[in-house]
């Protein structure tokens, strides 16, 4: 059996009734945006809020580390001083300082030929040599010694002519740095 379907209402009623659906429609969509619009501001502001308490925490936390170093730079400088002195001490009682093993090294190992016209040792124990050597068998002699391990104890572990020449008096003028 099929259903017939009378409709007595004015066809105006129901384009209006339509016309009040799309309405209601749209209404509710623009509402739902309103209110998720609102959820992520009210979400912005709360995480905003959470930051500047971490931020503050992490300041605080940080100035009191950094009075925690400002603290320590006395006692650092104290420290120095005190290293200082102990170093001056040492040198007075014996204790022999890298300069000085350095010179007697260098002292030992320069052959009695050779005249030395300058020596610079640096805080290292590195050193600049500047001398003067009669003959070629003499400046063999003298690099032989700076660069034999046996010879110079494995206390020199590398040796740079920097300057040779010979001049018209036929002495050999050199120098060396050694490290």
């Amino acid at each position: 059996m099929a259903r017939i379907l009378i409709n007595l209402l004015p066809p105006e009623v129901m384009a209006q009734e339509l016309k009040k659906a799309k309405f209601y429609k749209i209404q509710f969509a623009g509402i739902i945006i309103v209110l998720i619009m609102v959820f992520l501001a009210s979400l912005t502001l709360a995480l905003r809020i959470l930051q500047n308490q971490s931020i503050a925490v992490i300041q605080a936390t940080l100035a009191q580390e950094e009075q925690k170093v400002s603290d320590l730079k006395g006692t650092q400088a104290s420290l120095f001083l005190l290293k200082n002195r102990l170093n001056g001490i040492d040198q007075y009682f014996g204790k022999s300082s890298q300069q000085s093993s350095m010179y007697k090294l260098i002292d030992k190992l320069i052959p009695v030929s050779v005249l030395v016209n300058a020596i610079t040792i640096d805080k290292t124990g590195g050193a600049v040599v500047l001398a003067t050597v009669p003959d070629s068998a003499s400046l063999d002699n003298l690099v032989n010694n700076l660069t034999n391990k046996e010879v110079n104890e494995s206390k020199i572990s590398q040796v740079s002519v920097e300057t040779l020449n010979r001049g018209r008096d036929g002495f050999y003028r050199i120098g060396f740095k050694i490290k």
